[in-house]
């Protein structure tokens, strides 16, 4: 009996004509290949590697002409190149920055599947919730010109038409308000997807979702290593701090390399080279970006720590919300559902029989149904803890 409701509801005919028919992986799978925001981040990764091959970053030399004795001028040539330890940091920077976009195209991919099956979940509820009240509205229409047949008969009073009538039109106009839900829905998974047809449809039954996620001890944290979040602020620390050495040996020497012609051709030997090194002696200027790299150092480990708190804070919010969704789906399909059902059934019975009245009819049938309309919002809190768990998770 406990399934009777959700055999009811799913197997009342849809208008399926026009419609597209997607799936929960074909929707993520769709929406991974056409959404602007991971295009963006695969760019980004782009970007980073052309930023790394500029690493080795020579100035540009300096060429000039000379006239020793003032009679004719000869070309001179210099070339300055820093310390090779400041090119290998350079190098070490935009590798760890190449890793750090890819850790934030991860990211926008996690964050993006998540949004998919919130998606996707808000159009099976409206859905289902749309054949729910489609039912309702049948059964409460019929009782309606039942009830208005019987007043015309004068089997009936005022009072029993008028409250037939009002709870007809009150579902009706909930039915309405769905079917404006549902459009709502199809449009936001459209938008996610990209799908061009607007008459999105799941075309599945809504079940509760598989749990398969670790259970979090207060302040332990090793179970978010694969958290997107996590991983990008920690790449995030590595590159700061390869960017604070970067800066450090920019305090190293350098050095140069020339040609110069001193003398003219006519003399034996008429070129000289000249070699020498370049001694960052404006130490301020050095001290200013290795002050300024090692707040941002520090300040990325700051962010790191807060991240790592919200995201144990979201955890455990998310855990408590599905402990008590589980709760409450046990009630609903051990007794709810079918204390409904039977609600429905008898009331039925007595109705037909004259045992009740139609206001206790009333009564009985808004009871019934709105335990499976709860039942219905429990199965979407729970499911969404699930899809807020597994995105904590990295799935």
């Amino acid at each position: 009996m406990k399934n009777l409701f959700l055999i009811l509801i799913l197997y009342i005919p849809v208008l399926s004509n026009g419609q597209t028919i997607v799936s929960l992986d074909s929707a993520i799978a769709q929406a991974l290949r056409t959404h602007p925001q991971i295009q963006f981040s695969h760019q980004e990764i782009e970007q980073q590697k052309a930023l790394k091959k500029g690493s080795f970053n020579l100035d540009n030399p300096s060429i000039g002409a000379e006239a020793p004795y003032g009679k004719k001028f000869e070309i001179a040539l210099q070339q300055n190149f820093q310390n090779p330890l400041i090119y290998i940091q350079q190098s070490k920077v935009g590798k760890l920055n190449v890793s750090l976009a890819e850790k934030g195209l991860s990211l926008s991919k996690t964050a993006l599947i998540k949004e998919v099956k919130t998606a996707f979940l808000n159009l099976q509820i409206a859905e289902t919730k749309v054949k729910q009240l489609t039912y309702q509205d049948s059964i409460f229409n019929n009782l309606y010109m039942a009830a208005l047949k019987r007043y015309n008969a004068g089997e009936a009073d005022l009072l029993e038409k008028v409250s037939a009538e009002a709870k007809s039109k009150e579902v009706h106009n909930l039915k309405m308000q769905i079917q404006v839900d549902l459009q709502n829905a199809q449009l936001q998974l459209q938008i996610l997807t990209g799908v061009s047809n607007k008459n999105i449809s799941t075309n599945q039954v809504l079940e509760k979702a598989n749990a398969n996620f670790p259970i979090l001890i207060l302040g332990d944290t090793s179970v978010f290593k694969a958290n997107p979040l996590i991983q990008y602020y920690q790449q995030n620390i590595l590159v700061n701090h390869q960017s604070l050495k970067l800066q450090r040996s920019k305090l190293l020497p350098g050095f140069s390399i020339g040609y110069l012609n001193q003398v003219g051709s006519e003399q034996p030997e008429n070129f000289r080279l000249r070699y020498g090194i370049t001694i960052p002696l404006w130490f301020w200027n050095y001290h200013s970006q290795i002050e300024a790299a090692n707040y941002q150092y520090q300040m990325a480990n700051t962010q790191f720590a807060m991240t790592q708190k919200n995201v144990n804070s979201e955890y455990q919010q998310a855990l408590t919300d599905y402990k008590k969704y589980f709760e409450s789906l046990n009630y609903y399909e051990s007794t709810g559902l079918q204390q409904a059902e039977t609600i429905i059934n008898t009331a039925a019975r007595s109705y037909e029989a004259g045992d009740i009245s139609y206001i206790i009819y009333m009564q009985s049938l808004n009871q019934a149904f709105e335990i499976k309309i709860n039942y219905l919002e429990t199965v979407r809190n729970y499911n969404q803890s699930i899809i807020q768990l597994n995105y904590l998770n990295g799935q």
